[in-house]
């Protein structure tokens, strides 16, 4: 019983079609390696601009000198060959699959997808300590959100472990890099603080657009709380305890990130 249990959960598991909606995008791994598909539903524009450049190239080498070369010469920069020799420009293909049904074979095949749509991400809070002479000099704790959306899914994909995560973490790191030099009072200005939005898109463009695939729509600094930072040390029977950091702001004590 227990082995026809587990071949039941395996069959259930083993998948012939993957259905890509309007909403996502999705990659064609073949023996764990993105593969390239035709792409579906090219813009007439796009379309008749590929055909005027393969039947340019096909007129190049003859009509019938491509059938005759298969396996003899290589393509032309930019095209391939389809099973038949016929000559086929690269910009009909992607790895990004786009909205379909798609069949592939089980074990061997497998086809992941993920979101295209805008959205809001929640950074969180992150520390900053204020530029202010001692004893003003204090530590705010900022929170902001982020709202993207996903331009390249095998650049997502591949480029980067997680890149919901990994957007998080750069985004607050390059917050706190930006804020260095900041005093107390500059929190309070509202210019002050669109500038600072603007500074790191601007710095989050140059690696998570290019690189990973993600275009950034904008940074919005949430909330900014002054934070007390109170060291305690004790001495319990001659020994002094491990020292506890404590964050106070008012009533709430924000989890760090």
């Amino acid at each position: 019983m227990g082995l026809i249990q587990d071949l039941t959960d395996l069959l259930g598991k083993i998948s012939f079609v993957t259905i890509v909606h309007e909403y996502e995008q999705g990659l064609y791994f073949r023996r764990g390696v993105s593969i390239e598909k035709p792409i579906r539903r090219l813009k007439a524009d796009d379309l008749a601009e590929i055909e005027v450049l393969e039947r340019a190239v096909r007129e190049e080498s003859g009509r019938f000198k491509a059938f005759l070369s298969i396996g003899k010469a290589e393509p032309p920069a930019g095209f391939r060959r389809s099973w038949t020799g016929r000559l086929r420009h690269q910009r009909r293909f992607s790895k990004v699959l786009r909205a379909g049904v798609y069949f592939h074979l089980p074990l061997l095949e497998h086809i992941v997808t993920d979101y295209k749509q805008e959205r809001v991400l929640d950074l969180g809070y992150v520390s900053v300590l204020t530029s202010d002479p001692e004893p003003e000099s204090k530590v705010v704790m900022v929170s902001c959100n982020l709202r993207f959306e996903m331009m390249d899914f095998y650049r997502a994909y591949t480029a980067v472990y997680d890149y919901e995560v990994s957007l998080r973490y750069h985004t607050l790191s390059i917050l706190a890099r930006k804020s260095l030099g900041m005093k107390f009072d500059d929190w309070k200005m509202p210019a002050t603080i669109i500038e600072l939005e603007k500074k790191v898109v601007e710095e989050l463009r140059k690696l998570v657009t290019e690189k990973w695939g993600i275009k950034v729509h904008q940074v919005y600094v949430t909330d900014v709380t002054d934070a007390r930072i109170f060291k305690f040390v004790g001495d319990t029977h001659g020994a002094f305890r491990e020292q506890q950091p404590l964050v106070a702001a008012g009533e709430w004590a924000p989890d760090r990130c």
